[in-house]
């Protein structure tokens, strides 16, 4: 009696590994574009949280201070003393975050000339393969900082 497989058997494990393949596959497509999604989510909550510690900053304090990286409360050009919150997130354009995030040069953020901000998963063609789900960026979506409210949001287009 010799040992080994028969033809009948190495067929049948070629088609159970053909059929779990094709179940798997589709699972793992769109995991890149879900990461970058789920880091610019993460990125524009770590914008939103800075932009209320800027806020709680101001609340507190009676005298001049310093929030984020550089924020200078008396700077009427960077902060806004009435509202208490940040009038500009960055340097410059190339910067668009770098005053209240740490390591901002990281970040491919642009800041257009209306103040939009815009997140790399948003211009990186996420949509042409995920469908456009309200709370996710997609390549239309961009986000909006209302300096008199202190809110951070993505707007759906």
């Amino acid at each position: 009696m010799k040992k080994g497989f028969t033809l009948i058997e190495v067929i049948f494990v070629v088609v159970l590994i053909g059929i779990l393949s094709a179940v798997a596959l589709p699972k793992f497509t769109g995991m890149r574009d879900n990461a970058k999604i789920a880091s610019e989510l993460s990125i524009a909550e770590s914008v939103q949280t800075a932009i209320e510690a800027c806020h709680g900053e101001w609340i507190v304090n009676d005298g001049p201070f310093v929030c984020g990286k550089d924020i200078d409360s008396t700077d009427e050009t960077v902060f806004d003393r009435n509202s208490g919150y940040p009038l500009v997130l960055g340097s410059d354009d190339a910067h668009p975050l770098d005053r209240i995030l740490k390591h901002a040069e990281r970040i491919q953020w642009i800041r257009d000339s209306a103040g939009h901000y815009r997140g790399p998963a948003s211009n990186g063609g996420v949509e042409a393969k995920t469908p456009d789900i309200p709370g996710k960026p997609d390549a239309d979506d961009y986000w909006e900082y209302d300096t008199s409210h202190g809110t951070f949001r993505l707007i759906d287009r």
